[in-house]
């Protein structure tokens, strides 16, 4: 019986096991009793997961666990023991008994004074293992935990490394945090250091002297955009009470930008002390500090920071080699609070983290401007005044795509890439497929019947490009990603040939297509009748799908093969899959590739498309059936532009209602099942229980 079944163990090791004291998505922890020192500790236990999916755990945990061990410090939760019972990892800690500091913002809102004695005896133990190169990664008010007599510890440090899945997935390692505490990089997969629970500290401290988080959202995904898009939010507009520097102080610890932050936590309680030294016994009236003020604030807009926020952010294809470790690029655990060290315990919170916008354009957030009090102190400092800017709205962003167009009742829709203002743009009813979005940023091609047409999504205007209503197989019309050629299907043979709108009005047949001196490859060359195709990024491959002999059936495969050659040769196969590297008993329903190594394809299950979903690395051989939310049905995922996002569609098996929901997971935690939550659309957004979405992502335009 492993120790994290619902049954509690009487030992684990020598530890004598007397209850639990909370379970989290990460971990369950017990109260034990160490019968050769005679005390009370904590036990933390991982999952046996970990173990099973990651042949090199037990390594990494072996080394991380010597490092912890050698973290002594006053102001750190001590780690008394590490082992393995009935081959689950468990860590051995001292026992807290007064509680944690989310307990006690509960119980009201700190003053500076008091704020700064729990910041002034953890600030140096959080420096001590920053300068060992350990970060904390999960810093949060359940992982400040108190003694009997009321001093304050950190606890966990360097665990969220330790359960980083780095070799149990088709795409390799995990990234641990929670979203109301992650940093912009951590939370888009950027590699981390120090300052990430520098930001953390910051929201704590903004959380002590306000009782409220400085985001709030319906949903973690709600809240992970903000952290990204919006500005640091004022201070003294969730408390004006609070003296007037405290404004710069939690400015500069939440500073967008990492190099703008303080470098060390002492730093920041440096600032903290000599505020809280001026403080005078009216509430908001303080005298001015030499705390630095942000100038204006503008480290914290999205449009001007130091470096493009895409650019800074866009790590996320790290992942792949890695994601989620989620995330160096890396997978997504989002924790909701695993500490149970005498704190409290919740359930693990996945959420996808959304981009901010790149540019000063549509895309950009309205963000306000200020005008700032006089230089020379008052009396009574008044907090800035606000006056917004009138830019547009700005939409968010999600593995480099803005927008998303998909299928719903056989007409074409648009909306946001959370979900939010779903609209349709075609009326017709007429079935659709192959979305793509062209590189103006407002055109979609799709095919209708044997059809070629397009749609300005902002004047709802349709052209027909071409069509091919003599030929008995018409299949796939896919644009390159530089849009500079299309590979087509027809007649079940292959065309490669230049992209160009006015020229491909001229076309209808195959003598057409030929005449544009482009590549072909027929059947007898390919030794394959081609049904579907794929560009890679680098436009020097194709995935094509055909019909295979697979015994004495014939089975739906997906070939790779070289095409930068063109007619000159037999193009040269790169690899093929299911049939000759796992087992795949239906049709390939729906597949998609993120252009390098992975694919991702769906069996046919029920409802005339949904299956199980398998992962397939090209690199590596290896496949995995994914069970993100459930073991089955999933339908038309689809990877984001940028290859560290997946949507897809859900129907789960179990129920009969047959209800379809949308939702994204970073590509890097597609191996972590998680409890993630649905795209807001509503259970009756989709009434055709058989419907396929289709989702096509619009790229952010430069």
């Amino acid at each position: 019986m492993g120790i994290l079944s619902n049954m509690q163990p009487e030992k684990i090791g020598r530890y004598e096991i007397k209850s639990e004291l909370g379970r989290g998505g990460m971990a369950t922890v017990y109260r034990g009793y160490d019968p050769r020192f005679e005390r009370e500790v904590a036990v933390k236990v991982l999952p046996p997961e970990l173990l099973h999916a990651d042949p090199q755990f037990r390594v990494r945990f072996d080394r991380e666990a010597k490092i912890i061990a050698q973290l002594e410090h006053p102001a750190i939760v001590p780690v008394y023991d590490v082992g393995e019972e009935n081959n689950q990892p468990y860590f051995v800690m001292r026992f807290m008994t007064g509680g944690s500091l989310s307990d006690r913002i509960k119980n009201g809102l700190f003053t500076i004074a008091d704020a700064t004695k729990i910041m002034e005896k953890i600030a140096p133990g959080m420096d001590e293992a920053h300068a060992k190169g350990i970060v904390h990664r999960d810093f949060k008010p359940s992982n400040i935990l108190f003694d009997q007599k009321g001093e304050p510890y950190i606890s966990d440090f360097g665990i969220a490394k330790v359960t980083q899945s780095q070799a149990g997935s088709v795409t390799g390692s995990a990234i641990i945090g929670t979203p109301a505490y992650m940093a912009p990089e951590q939370a888009q997969g950027d590699n981390v250091d120090g300052r990430a629970d520098i930001y953390a500290l910051g929201i704590i401290l903004y959380e002590m002297l306000t009782g409220k988080q400085p985001y709030e959202a319906d949903t973690p995904m709600g809240v992970a955009i903000k952290h990204i898009t919006d500005p640091v939010p004022h201070i003294l507009d969730a408390n004006p009470n609070l003296p007037y520097d405290i404004e710069a102080i939690i400015q500069k610890a939440m500073a967008k930008d990492r190099e703008d932050r303080y470098a060390t936590a002492q730093e920041l309680v440096d600032d903290l002390r000599a505020l809280a030294s001026n403080v005078t016994t009216s509430p908001g009236a303080a005298k001015r500090t030499t705390v630095e003020r942000p100038p204006a604030r503008q480290k914290t807009t999205v449009a001007q920071q130091k470096e493009p926020v895409q650019k800074r952010f866009n790590v996320w294809l790290v992942i792949v080699p890695l994601v989620i470790v989620i995330i160096g690029g890396g997978i997504f655990l989002f924790n909701g609070n695993n500490n149970l060290l005498g704190g409290e315990a919740t359930s693990t919170i996945p959420a996808p983290i959304i981009e901010a916008p790149s540019s000063s354009t549509a895309t950009e957030a309205p963000l306000p401007t200020e005008t700032l009090p006089p230089d020379e102190p008052t009396a009574t400092p008044a907090p800035p005044t606000l006056t917004p800017t009138a830019t547009q709205p700005s939409l968010p962003v999600v593995g480099g795509a803005d927008q998303i167009a998909f299928i719903k009742d056989n007409n074409i829709w648009l909306m946001n890439m959370d979900g939010t203002n779903p609209r349709s743009i075609t009326k017709d009813g007429a079935p659709k497929f192959g979305l793509q979005w062209l590189s103006d940023g407002k055109t979609i091609l799709y095919i209708t019947g044997k059809t070629v047409k397009t749609i300005n999504t902002e004047t709802r205007v349709e052209e027909i490009i071409t069509n091919f209503a003599s030929s008995q197989y018409f299949e796939a019309f896919e644009v390159s990603p530089d849009g500079k050629r299309v590979a087509i299907s027809l007649q079940r043979q292959l065309h490669i040939v230049p992209f160009d709108l006015e020229q491909m009005k001229n076309v209808s047949r195959k003598s057409d297509l030929l005449a544009l001196n482009g590549c072909f490859f027929d059947e007898a060359t390919l030794k394959a009748g081609v049904m579907d195709v794929l560009w890679s990024k680098g436009m020097d491959l194709v995935a094509i799908k055909f019909l295979a002999p697979v015994g004495n059936a014939q089975s739906e495969t997906m070939r790779i093969i070289d095409v930068h050659l063109c007619n000159e040769s037999i193009p040269l196969r790169k690899d093929e899959f299911p049939a000759e590297r796992f087992p795949f008993k239906t049709n390939i329903m729906s597949i998609d590739w993120d252009g390098d190594a992975l694919f991702l394809l769906n069996s046919n299950e029920r409802n005339g498309g949904f299956g199980r979903l398998y992962l397939y690395n090209t690199v590596t051989h290896q496949s995995e059936k994914l069970n993100i939310i459930g073991d089955c049905c999933y339908r038309d995922a689809r990877f984001t532009p940028d290859g560290d996002f997946v949507y897809f569609a859900f129907q789960d098996i179990n129920k009969v209602d047959g209800i379809i929901r949308f939702y994204f997971v970073p590509t890097g935690s597609l191996s972590v099942p998680a409890n993630l939550e649905p795209l807001p659309l509503g259970d009756d957004f989709f009434t055709n229980r058989k419907e396929s979405p289709q989702p096509a992502f619009r790229s952010v335009q430069d």
